[in-house]
């Protein structure tokens, strides 16, 4: 059996799985792909974020120390 012309990654060949998904699931509308991707990033910073990143946490002139 002859080799591949250059070695195939298992984790790359299933992110470009991922990808070709997203893409079939939106009709080949790579816009909506993305804000698909933002919308969900969007929402698991807001799930794990004690506030310091979202600016929730009192600050010095806020008389709330």
């Amino acid at each position: 059996m002859a080799e591949a012309a250059y070695p195939i990654d298992p984790a790359q060949s299933a992110l470009d799985q991922r990808v070709d998904s997203l893409m079939a699931a939106h009709q080949g509308d790579a816009r909506a792909v993305i804000e698909t991707l933002l919308l969900a990033i969007d929402a698991r910073a807001a799930r794990i974020s004690f506030g310091f990143v979202r600016g929730r946490l009192p600050g010095p002139d806020s008389g709330e120390i």
